[in-house]
């Protein structure tokens, strides 16, 4: 049976991820800031585990509960946005934009590195950021949405760095762009439905080989340009 791990399985794309993967027979570990908040994934038997990413020992310390227990695939998928889409713009919250740095760019170098061991003993290990074309500052033709768009760009350049240091291990590493999904923080009027969206970065995820590590993957497989020039509606 492989195993995946996913941050941020609280809501979102994170917690379809985890009732796709344990539908399919993965054991699946979920990672949220407090696990009484996914009843449904307790009762179907998913290990849920407390993690606060913004509590970086936090991070070192739950590694260490998994020492010796193979990863198969690890999915960063944990999040942070902007409270309104006017924020930043005239009122830029800056402690809660140093938390957005924390947990969307800092967290997923930190747990990878702190699971390597994990990671190097599945035969075929895969590890991915889930990104963001706000992420990309070609793109960027209005203010404001600091937080989400400054740490996004920041998650993507830490992902490409973090792909070369795990060559030597022979672990991909990729940013997916999961399109605009409907979730909470992409909005009830977002084209995408979320299963749709999971299911289809599943299919990516599981052709993903170290010929496609650092790059940045759209739902489709499309590889992106990470200077893309052109919103993508897909």
């Amino acid at each position: 049976m492989k195993t995946v791990l996913i941050t941020g399985a609280n809501r979102g794309l994170g917690l379809e991820f985890a009732k796709q993967y344990q539908l399919d027979e993965w054991k699946v570990i979920a990672c949220c800031r407090n696990p009484d908040d996914v009843p449904e994934l307790l009762e179907s038997g998913v290990s849920v585990y407390q993690l606060d990413l913004l509590d970086f020992e936090a991070i070192y310390r739950f590694a260490e509960t998994l020492e010796g227990k193979p990863i198969d695939l690890l999915i960063n998928n944990a999040g942070i946005h902007d409270r309104t889409k006017e924020e930043g713009s005239l009122g830029i919250e800056t402690e809660y934009w140093i938390d957005g740095f924390k947990v969307n760019a800092m967290a997923p170098v930190l747990l990878t590195l702190a699971l390597l061991d994990n990671l190097s003993a599945s035969e075929n290990p895969v590890a991915a950021t889930i990104g963001s074309q706000a992420g990309c500052p070609t793109l960027y033709d209005s203010g404001g949405i600091y937080l989400y768009r400054t740490s996004k760009a920041a998650a993507h350049a830490a992902a490409v760095i973090l792909s070369n240091d795990l060559k030597t291990f022979g672990i991909p590493y990729v940013c997916l762009r999961p399109g605009h999904t409907k979730t909470d923080m992409g909005g009830s009027d977002a084209p995408h439905e979320i299963d749709e969206s999971v299911r289809m970065m599943r299919q990516v995820l599981a052709k993903v080989d170290v010929s496609q590590t650092g790059r940045f993957i759209d739902r489709t497989g499309e590889l992106i340009p990470w200077n893309m020039e052109k919103d993508l509606n897909i």
